[in-house]
């Protein structure tokens, strides 16, 4: 090889060594390295590579803020399947019967492969294939129930406690799921987005989460109620909205606002920062009274809608006062052995039209009176539940959240208005409290 050629070779090489040693992650990396070679060849038992990674991971993200966090990859795949409103499965949702590690269906998803297949909410998986769901850790046994669309799993099914087991071949498709539900089921399954009568002229929407198509789930409602009856008003329900895409909270608002500042995302380097507005030509309904209503678990991307609406007037907000997650967060998938592992970090945060940083900095417990934190609901508008109003209504979003099986459905259809709520406060059944303050405010804005 020529002279030259080994000196340019040499210099390139002194010059990366001088720039690697420049560098202090890779030094800390080298330790890291370092560090899990002695313990995988000198611990005093065998050392799982993999469960010192994730160790690793988790304790460097807790050293930074409380929503920065190391994802391993069932809660990364459960949040890709939350923010992107699709999975590879059957389509149900489960829990886990006490004092048993047997799963219950809550409810199948609407149009999924579990439904079509006939599986129902109560029933019980007694066996996945051939493997027991009784004394089956839980995350064992939804490894079984997942896999990828095309393929199938043979699930053994206890239901009424009928001790003769039914059972069903299905096979995985792609599931999409809403994250827009009305007040009510209607005998399909489907959501009926409009509150029971005598009150049916209000709209109630109610955002689980902010992914990729929430905004057009409430467009096309929107836009099929200006095609049908009229209506007078619209309730935006937030309630255990824990937050979701940045851009769906910008979109949202701007459904329900002409051009008007939405939010300020701040980055710790200035030149970053954006500010989102709304734009006219996407407006859909500008002019309806309208109301949202928000609790103690409705954070970021619903922070972020409820202070776009309260400051321009555009909406009461009526509830608790929110969680306080004034900030933003990034994903960054690591491709670790293999899985999709991530780690979920803050990267700037926003303040509302106002100008105003809802973020709340410490324990709600450690805050004190005077500071300013989360949206508050309008003045005259808070009520907050007690633990006994809380349980209550959970239980009660729970039943309409459940698509009921058949026979289930016959015990009401000779009233095919009955509901779980009611608004008479003499009543025994559940009150929801937040929402009756939204009709009466609704009805007081009637024409």
């Amino acid at each position: 090889m020529p002279t030259r050629n080994v000196m340019i070779i040499s210099a390139a090489m002194l010059l990366s060594i001088i720039c690697y040693r420049q560098i202090p992650q890779n030094q800390y990396a080298r330790f890291y390295e370092r560090a899990t070679k002695a313990l995988g060849e000198h611990y005093v038992h065998d050392v799982d590579q993999q469960q010192l990674f994730r160790g690793a991971m988790t304790g460097m993200m807790a050293t930074l803020d409380e929503h920065s966090n190391y994802l391993p990859p069932r809660q990364f795949e459960g949040l890709d399947a939350i923010l992107n409103q699709e999975f590879g499965g059957l389509g149900i949702q489960i829990e886990s019967l006490e004092n048993s590690t047997e799963l219950r269906i809550i409810t199948p998803v609407l149009g999924s492969p579990a439904m079509e297949a006939g599986l129902q909410a109560g029933d019980v998986i007694v066996k996945i294939g051939e493997k027991f769901t009784q004394n089956m850790p839980e995350d064992d046994s939804l490894n079984l129930l997942r896999g990828t669309e095309g393929t199938s799993v043979q699930l053994s099914i206890r239901r009424n406690d009928d001790p003769t087991l039914l059972e069903f071949n299905i096979t995985r498709k792609i599931v999409r799921t809403r994250t827009l539900r009305g007040f009510q089921r209607e005998g399909d399954g489907h959501w009926n987005y409009r509150l029971p009568a005598p009150n049916e002229n209000f709209l109630y929407l109610h955002v689980t989460d902010f992914g990729q198509r929430t905004t057009q789930e409430v467009k096309q409602v929107i836009d099929s109620a200006n095609g049908a009856l009229e209506y007078d008003g619209i309730v935006l329900d937030l309630r255990g909205n824990g937050g979701g895409l940045l851009l769906s909270a910008v979109s949202i608002c701007d459904l329900f606002m002409d051009q008007a500042k939405v939010v300020e995302v701040q980055y710790r380097d200035e030149n970053r920062n954006v500010t989102y507005s709304s734009d006219a030509s996407t407006t859909r309904d500008a002019t309806t009274p309208m109301v949202v209503l928000i609790d103690r678990d409705s954070a970021s991307a619903s922070e972020i809608t409820a202070a776009c609406l309260q400051d321009h007037e555009r909406a009461i907000v009526i509830g608790e006062r929110s969680y306080g997650k004034g900030s933003v967060q990034d994903v960054v998938v690591l491709n670790a052995s293999g899985d999709n592992h991530a780690i979920k970090y803050t990267v700037a945060h926003y303040v509302r039209p106002s100008g105003r940083n809802i973020h709340r900095t410490k324990s709600i417990e450690q805050m004190l009176p005077e500071e300013d934190w989360g949206v508050q609901p309008n003045d005259g508008y808070t009520h907050t539940f007690d633990d006994e109003q809380r349980i209550a209504y959970l239980k009660d979003k729970r039943e309409r959240f459940i698509i009921q099986p058949t026979a289930n459905k016959e015990d009401s259809s000779s009233n095919p208005e009955v509901t779980t709520i009611e608004f008479d406060e003499n009543d025994t059944i559940f009150v929801d409290l937040h929402l009756q303050r939204a009709i009466e405010y609704l009805q007081s804005r009637k024409l």
